[in-house]
């Protein structure tokens, strides 16, 4: 929008004057002084509207001229998308007339080959039919043939029925007679007998020991407390008044935490808990027969207690506490044992030194006794759990070892002999060394 500003040409080098009565002027010169003043106001105030008016008309000017050419860049775009627009249709009627020919030659092709087609299968319908002709003169000369051998069929159908009836009664019998022989077979190899429980097992240095037997050997850990401690329950759940026994052929002892767990298990059982030691037990192992309601063992199985191992990493105070942790579990573990011996924990462990520079003491079951380490000592264990002749069914406790020779440095032959579990010696004729142990 245009601001017009309407001033008046004032020739600035001639002043207007203003006619006064002689009078006036002399009397009143401060009101002329301020009439000079308004007028020069009002003139600067025209010359800034004149200076505004045609800084707008510059302005309009300039957005008319950038209108007129958006207008002609939006004519030229209107005319080059109407030229590409045009173009493209062109373009697509060709495209359009070449599939019209592309489907014409097709049709005219597929056309073709119908023809080809119904040719071929008036030729080869012509065959089948000669074909079919063919064949019904071979059926009816093979019906004549089948009907001439359909007379003797009656005769040889009934000798093949008699023939194969013999023949499942044979084999009938021979099934019965594999049968019964394998059944007594593996009746001969099963001790078919009804389990019986003794409330004392323990007659005359003899331990019988029935099918709830939990095997424990090897080192303990947490697989093997909750494989035991399973079987506790499952034993006490199945009848809470008949004993149970956790025999120990070989083991090193292991976990302190799953040690207890075993001991907790054993303690919180119905039916009465025995241990039995074949052949060794040492440290946790030791303290689980010692601690047991009731301990068997053979005379020369040998019992080893000693005091906690602990393997400590770390900076000193981690070890400290670590070493802390290790004394609270000792005196859990081994108070109850010397309490059992009838002293003190300082004297259960100069006992231990005593015996042995190393602190393990280790004793044949038979002195162990004395030591109320092992509540009884046997003579024989009778087994009443296998009653399947291991031969014939297997027996995952059986480990075979193959010796192969081998030559030393000097040409002489020798085997290695297997490593032996902690406590047993080799006891053998070996003048030429030709047994060797690693």
């Amino acid at each position: 929008m245009v601001v017009e500003a309407r001033t008046e040409q004032v020739d600035p080098g001639e002043p207007e004057t203003i006619p006064l009565l002689e009078d006036e002027s002399a009397s009143k010169p401060e009101e002329s002084d301020a009439d000079d003043r308004e007028i020069k106001e009002l003139r600067r105030k025209r010359e800034r509207l004149a200076l505004a008016n045609q800084i707008l008309v510059e302005e309009q000017k300039a957005r008319v001229a950038a209108l007129k050419a958006e207008r002609e860049r939006v004519v030229l775009e209107n005319a080059m998308a109407r030229e590409i627009l045009t173009r493209e249709m062109a373009e697509a009627k060709g495209k359009l007339d070449r599939l019209n020919l592309q489907v014409e030659q097709v049709t005219k092709q597929m056309s073709l080959e119908g023809a080809l087609r119904k040719q071929a299968m008036e030729l080869e319908l012509a065959d089948l039919r000669a074909e079919e002709e063919r064949l019904k003169l071979a059926n009816s000369v093979a019906a004549q043939t089948i009907e001439t051998k359909l007379i003797d069929y009656p005769l040889k159908e009934a000798e093949f029925k008699i023939e194969k009836a013999g023949l499942e009664n044979e084999l009938a019998r021979l099934q019965a007679e594999l049968i019964k022989r394998e059944k007594t077979e593996i009746l001969k190899d099963q001790v078919v007998t009804e389990q019986i429980y003794e409330m004392d097992p323990f007659q005359d240095g003899q331990l019988v020991v029935s099918d709830r037997r939990i095997a424990l050997n090897g080192p303990i850990y947490q697989d093997t407390a909750d494989y035991v401690a399973e079987r506790i329950a499952f034993f006490n759940n199945q009848n809470a008044g008949v004993p149970i026994f956790i025999v120990i052929d070989t083991s090193p002892g292991g976990s302190a935490m799953s040690g207890f767990k075993i001991l907790r298990s054993m303690q919180g059982s119905q039916a009465p808990v025995s241990v039995v030691v074949k052949s060794y037990a040492a440290s946790m192992a030791a303290a689980i027969a010692t601690l047991a309601e009731r301990s068997f063992a053979y005379p020369n199985a040998i019992i080893l207690h000693h005091q906690a191992t602990s393997f400590v990493w770390g900076n000193l105070t981690q070890q400290r506490e670590a070493l802390e942790e290790a004394r609270q579990w000792w005196e859990r573990l081994a108070e109850p044992i010397a309490t059992k011996m009838g002293i003190t924990l300082d004297e259960f462990i100069d006992q231990m030194y005593a015996q042995n520079s190393d602190g393990n003491w280790s004793e044949f079951a038979d002195e162990a006794v004395h030591l109320q380490w092992i509540d009884h000592i046997v003579t024989h264990v009778r087994e009443t759990s296998y009653v399947k002749n291991p031969d014939r069914f297997g027996s995952p406790a059986v480990v075979t070892v193959r010796l192969e020779e081998q030559i030393d440095e000097n040409g002489k032959p020798f085997v290695w002999l297997p490593r032996l579990v902690p406590f047993d010696h080799y006891y053998l004729y070996n003048p030429d060394s030709y047994y060797r142990l690693r």
